[in-house]
């Protein structure tokens, strides 16, 4: 499988794919990587290819090659701006706003000014 990382943490050694085929996301982590000479990890844009497999219904790669590095930088932009977008309309969606208005008279008020 071929995907693009659009998100890796080097601390973590983690990353995840955005894949071909449009499924689920796919997740990485690394954990042979004890040491810092490692081989690094890859970064959001870069293309991999990968053996998928699943672990607790969750989407895992094994096996990740680096195809290209930075191979789609635009992919990540895409998709960090239309998160930042649906984040923001959901904000926007979850505010009620009310006019202020006098309080309405109970009932024995009305009856004593009556």
């Amino acid at each position: 499988m071929y995907g693009v990382v659009i998100w890796s943490s080097v601390k973590e050694k983690k990353a995840v794919f955005w894949c071909e085929d449009h499924g689920d996301l796919v997740f990485f982590h690394n954990q042979e990587a004890v040491d810092e000479n490692a081989e690094p990890m890859f970064g959001a844009g870069d293309l991999v290819q990968f053996d998928v497999y699943l672990d607790a219904k969750v989407r895992k790669a094994r096996n990740p090659k680096l195809i290209r590095e930075k191979a789609n930088l635009e992919l990540t932009e895409k998709l960090r701006h239309h998160g930042s977008l649906s984040r923001a309309a959901e904000r926007r969606g979850q505010v009620l706003h009310f006019s202020a208005q006098p309080p309405v008279p109970t009932l024995s008020a009305q009856i004593k000014h009556a």
